[in-house]
């Protein structure tokens, strides 16, 4: 297994940059410096510019409202064939089909929910976010006893199967690096001077390899663009072009450079998917769902409903890709750019409206400052209702599970794929 590849450059602090934190009233005295790796290449915005109140509360509420919706929508369709889900579910305009009426969500979204957490609850400090969100993940996992004891099987039998091990590792229950990174992104604006470390520590939890590592990376610098980015001057293959000269992974680069070619060319998501070799399905792949996602965005920046739709529409492990699409989607949009109906029926449960909504005001001017950060702190969850509603979302996915069958058994099958190297 491939180890997370460690960045010997260190952290500097410029005179200008302590200037401009000391005038916001940001920098924190009591903040533990970082010594963690460092990318090679800076960030395309440097950490340390202050993101206003109302925009960091636009972005956040547009995040947390983003991914729900795109993971409640795509649930009834991930793992299978597009073809299978065109004939299972039909086509757009999509609707929540995984529990009818209701949009439900799964462990992308609750994994958001539990990095806020745990940013509240570090005090700025990396070392100790890291247990702290591995405790929420762990947890999250053992309520799912029968889920979690199959997936842990499953491994079991490929690696008995197969000498080769699979470096991207296949994503389960709460090990989404990528969803991690996206309120990392968001929450890091304004504090520190590089986010390297953390984007490490919380990749490292479920996915040590340097794969998730640079994906995170990636999805990280694309929400920060997304967040400080004005919607009325935003060039899509502008952002493009600046995530393109931050990334070093060569396969990435690569991809990007495919992306800001279709852009050029106007092509549609399922034509990209397809040059990308991914047209009976998108592949369990943390490169896939970060490449996918970004270029669902920029392929429509100011249509949050097309944006998810289309992403879903390609099958596979869509999943993934649409989390990343919506969550991007909605930092910029904001809740005010994704569809009534869906915001309507989409649920938190057990968490509450006022639940989330004073999550975000924790978050929005988070960290307030050195007197009052330490009394900044997580809101309180409640145990007896998460494990009722994974009861009732554990009881929809064997639903589901007996529903395909008959349709994988004679249609299409969704294999994990790899890149085509040849146009």
């Amino acid at each position: 297994m491939l180890r997370p590849r460690r960045f010997k450059a260190p952290i500097e602090h410029s005179d200008s940059a302590k200037d401009v934190d000391s005038q916001a009233g940001l920098r924190l005295a009591h903040r533990a410096i970082v010594n963690g790796p460092k990318p090679s290449r800076s960030s395309p915005i440097p950490w340390n510019i202050v993101v206003p109140t109302h925009r960091r509360e636009h972005a956040m509420e547009g995040l947390l409202m983003g991914c729900a919706v795109a993971e409640a929508l795509s649930l009834a369709r991930n793992g299978i064939h597009p073809r299978t889900g065109l004939k299972l579910f039909g086509r757009n305009p999509l609707h929540f089909q995984f529990q009818p009426g209701v949009g439900v969500t799964s462990h992308r979204t609750h994994a958001l929910l539990m990095t806020v957490q745990a940013m509240l609850k570090s005090k700025t400090d990396p070392k100790i976010f890291a247990p702290i969100i591995k405790r929420k993940i762990a947890w999250y996992q053992r309520a799912f006893p029968f889920r979690h004891t199959f997936l842990h099987l499953k491994r079991m039998l490929e690696q008995f199967r197969s000498s080769e091990h699979d470096e991207s590792l296949t994503v389960g229950l709460a090990d989404d690096p990528l969803a991690r990174s996206l309120v990392l992104s968001i929450m890091l604006q304004g504090v520190a001077d590089s986010a390297s470390m953390w984007f490490q520590l919380s990749s490292a939890i479920s996915h040590p390899d340097s794969r998730a590592l640079h994906a995170c990376t990636l999805v990280g610098f694309a929400a920060q663009l997304a967040q400080m980015t004005d919607q009325q001057s935003f060039e899509p293959r502008e952002i493009v072009g600046r995530l393109i000269s931050v990334t070093d992974q060569p396969e990435l680069k690569e991809m990007l450079v495919d992306v800001d070619t279709s852009l050029s060319q106007n092509k549609s998501l399922a034509s990209f998917a397809r040059q990308q070799g991914w047209g009976d399905g998108l592949p369990s792949d943390v490169f896939a769902s970060a490449i996918i996602g970004i270029y669902a965005w920029m392929r429509h920046p100011k249509r949050f409903r097309n944006c998810v739709e289309r992403t879903i529409l390609l099958g596979g492990h869509c999943s993934g890709g649409a989390v990343i699409a919506g969550s991007l989607s909605g930092i910029s949009l904001g809740k005010k750019g994704i569809p009534t109906d869906w915001l309507r029926k989409t649920t938190f449960y057990p968490h509450s409206n006022r639940w989330r909504e004073q999550l975000i005001e924790r978050v929005k001017d988070w960290p307030h400052g050195v007197d009052d950060i330490h009394k900044t702190q997580g809101l309180p969850s409640s145990i007896f209702g998460q494990l009722a509603r994974n009861m009732s979302f554990s009881t929809f996915r064997l639903i589901h599970g007996l529903i395909r069958i008959p349709m994988q058994l004679t249609q299409f099958s969704v294999k994990k794929q790899t890149r085509k190297s040849a146009r």
